[in-house]
């Protein structure tokens, strides 16, 4: 029987050497294949189960407007135990967190799925700010003023984990700003970076003041505030004809509660 040589497989089929003098090649055992199957179907118990304490979750901040539940309300309303909830969550404020981050991610796929039907870069921007707006608006479906309150906590309090929750969207605006540069239609005496900045910061103070106070002194519409962000990213008069336009419409008027103090 001849010696086995470097290019022969090795016991188990586990790796194999090309006879061309290639590298070692990787291939799937039947163990490996039973170990992923049985990984697969935790998996999918798993996230079946953490997506239910999150709806749990979901309904009783909605219900009772505040989301000072026990761990033990959600269990009873859930159904599931409490050896289960903290085989997915640390506790309590890791499922709020798991929340708030569910929450943010609609929040920001529903204004992409917006920016990739408008029509040019400028067209894509009023579609991110009027998605931004309509939707801290009408945020109670999703918990409205409890999301704003813990978005203020989470930002003061834990700010890297703030930061990762918000930066789909901010590179998702970063990169329509960066479109509409190229374009020519925007300011040169601020960096794509400012102008996220500051464009983030003025529709998030919006719609967190319109969801925290009541009865302003004065009501800015989607309609005003998208004038006023675009003509404070545009070059200046570029936007003087286009101030001039009638504002787009959006079926059911839309409004921001805001004031100036």
């Amino acid at each position: 029987m001849p010696p086995v040589s470097a290019k022969s497989a090795k016991k188990g089929g586990a790796t194999v050497q090309p006879e061309d003098g290639g590298g070692v090649e990787s291939l799937e055992t039947w163990q490996e294949r039973a170990v992923e199957r049985r990984l697969s179907g935790a998996r999918a118990r798993a996230l079946a189960r953490s997506s239910r304490f999150l709806a749990t979750a979901l309904e009783l901040v909605q219900e009772s407007g505040r989301a000072d539940f026990t761990v033990q309300d959600l269990i009873d309303r859930s159904n599931l135990s409490l050896r289960a909830f903290y085989q997915h969550f640390a506790g309590k404020e890791e499922l709020l967190l798991a929340l708030y981050e569910n929450v943010q991610s609609q929040f920001t796929e529903d204004i992409r799925q917006e920016v990739s039907v408008a029509d040019g870069p400028m067209g894509q921007l009023e579609a991110f700010c009027r998605g931004f707006l309509s939707r801290a608006g009408s945020s109670d479906a999703v918990g409205g003023r409890i999301v704003t309150l813990y978005n203020l906590s989470l930002e003061l309090e834990r700010p890297a984990e703030f930061a990762k929750v918000w930066e789909p969207q901010q590179k998702l605006l970063k990169r329509i700003l960066t479109s509409c540069s190229r374009a020519g239609l925007l300011r040169k005496d601020l960096s794509i970076t400012q102008l996220t900045t500051l464009m983030t910061s003025t529709l998030t103070a919006l719609g967190q003041f319109s969801m925290l106070h009541t009865g302003p002194n004065m009501v800015l519409t989607v309609d005003d505030i998208w004038v006023w962000c675009r003509q404070a990213v545009s070059q200046p008069g570029a936007s003087a004809s286009a101030s001039r336009q009638s504002p787009r419409k959006s079926g059911a008027a839309k409004a921001v509660k805001a004031t100036r103090r």
